[in-house]
C-alpha cells in the first residue's frame, strides 16, 4: 500500500510539471495548441507587428513572476464555453505582469478566456472584443487607454482591486458584471462609454467612479503619464 502510494505521488509531480514552453512564431505565427498544453512562460515576451497570435480552446498558460505577454500583432484567442483558454500565475504566491494589447489597426478576438492573478492587463491603442473573458483576482482587471473602439461582452470583473478603468476612447458594455471587487467602473476625463451599469454593483469602495466629478473643484493632480511610468517598474 505504501509502495503504491509513493509511485501515485511521483506520477502527479510528473503531470504537474510536465509543461511545454512558450513557443518562439513560425512563419509569423505563434500557435498554442491544445494537445500541447499547459504552456510556462518564465520571461516577458514580445509578438511583434509583423507576427500573429493564436492559441486554441482549452489552452492553459502558466505565467511566472513578473512574466509579461505584449501583443502587437494579430490576436486570436478562441476559447469555448466548455473549454476556456486560461491565463494563471504558476506560483501561487507570486503575480505576473500581465497581457498588454497594442495591436494597432489590427481587429483583436478573445473568447472565452480567463485570466487571473496578473499585476495589470491592458488595451492601448487597439481596437477588438472581449467576449466571455473573466477579469479575476488582478490588481488591475483591465485598463483601456486611447483605444478606438473595445467591445466586453459577457465578461465578468470579480475580487479586482480595480477592476475595469477607461482612459480616452470608447468602450462598449453588454452583459458584462463587475462586482466583488474593490473600485467598479472608472471614467478618466475622455473616456466614452456605453452600455448598461446595472450590472455594475456590490463593490467595496465604489460601483462607478468619473475622475470628472472627483476633480470637480480641486486642485492639482498627479499626472496619468507619471502613474503609468510607476506601474511599468513594478
Amino acid at each position: 500500500m505504501k509502495k503504491a502510494f509513493v509511485i501515485a505521488l511521483m506520477a502527479s509531480f510528473t503531470v504537474a510539471f510536465a509543461v511545454t514552453p512558450f513557443p518562439g512564431p513560425k512563419g509569423h505565427k505563434v500557435f498554442l495548441k491544445a494537445s500541447k498544453s499547459p504552456y510556462l512562460l518564465e520571461n516577458s515576451v514580445v509578438i511583434p507587428a509583423t507576427d500573429s497570435l493564436i492559441i486554441e480552446a482549452g489552452v492553459e498558460v502558466f505565467m511566472s513572476g513578473y512574466a509579461k505577454l505584449l501583443l502587437r500583432g494579430s490576436v486570436q484567442i478562441l476559447g469555448t464555453s466548455q473549454k476556456p483558454v486560461a491565463f494563471r500565475n504558476a506560483d501561487s504566491s507570486d503575480s505576473w505582469n500581465g497581457v498588454h494589447l497594442a495591436t494597432g489597426s489590427q481587429y483583436f478576438v478573445v473568447r472565452n478566456l480567463i485570466i487571473e492573478n496578473a499585476f495589470r492587463n491592458t488595451v492601448t491603442q487597439s481596437s477588438g472584443i472581449f467576449e466571455n473573458v473573466h477579469f479575476v483576482n488582478n490588481y488591475y482587471g483591465l485598463w483601456v487607454e486611447n483605444a478606438p473602439k473595445v467591445e466586453l461582452v459577457g465578461c465578468s470583473f470579480r475580487r479586482n482591486r480595480f477592476a475595469l478603468s477607461v482612459g480616452t476612447g470608447s468602450v462598449s458594455f453588454k452583459k458584462t458584471e463587475i462586482r466583488d471587487n474593490v473600485f467598479g467602473l472608472y471614467l478618466e476625463k475622455g473616456a466614452t462609454f456605453v452600455g448598461d451599469t446595472a450590472p455594475i454593483h456590490d463593490n467595496l469602495e465604489a460601483d462607478v467612479r468619473r475622475e470628472s466629478d472627483e476633480m470637480a473643484g480641486k486642485g492639482r493632480k498627479v499626472s496619468h503619464s507619471v502613474w503609468q511610468r510607476i506601474e511599468a517598474g513594478f
